[in-house]
């Protein structure tokens, strides 16, 4: 098929580095644990699509940065005339650099809810992404 070795390994190489290109800020999963790690004002994978069962999810996450963080799963606040700021839905201790925090499990109902470091500004500095919890499919 080629007649050069060399054309053989650039269109490998290609295909390699090709196949290695995704959105790495978006994760989809329809299995019960989340595993999140927390940077300098950055939540990896930023973007995350949930379908697990019965709504039910632990959250695992670990402190990959230099500075203390946490995560908070904060949820839309039913009447925005009221209340505008989304209440808290779970929280995962605030960890020191390195650390692993201990898994939380929550129940969450299909929706939207925002993931943040509430620590200082660091949710002003980027650290913050966002759960979709769908139905699982049947």
């Amino acid at each position: 098929m080629f007649r050069s070795p060399l054309a053989a390994a650039v269109l490998a190489a290609s295909l390699i580095a090709l196949g290695g290109c995704s959105d790495a800020k978006q994760q989809r999963t329809d299995r019960p644990i989340l595993r999140i790690s927390l940077d300098e004002y950055r939540i990896v994978p930023q973007d995350i699509v949930a379908a697990p069962p019965r709504g039910r999810i632990k959250i695992v996450v670990r402190n990959s940065g230099r500075l203390t963080h946490n995560l908070v799963v904060q949820v839309p606040a039913k009447d925005a005339d009221e209340k505008p700021e989304p209440v808290e839905g779970a929280r995962v201790k605030s960890m020191q650099p390195g650390e692993v925090a201990e898994p939380i499990k929550v129940t969450l109902a299909p929706g939207e809810y925002r993931l943040v470091c509430t620590i200082a500004n660091h949710d002003d500095l980027g650290q913050y992404g966002k759960l979709v919890v769908k139905k699982p499919p049947l």
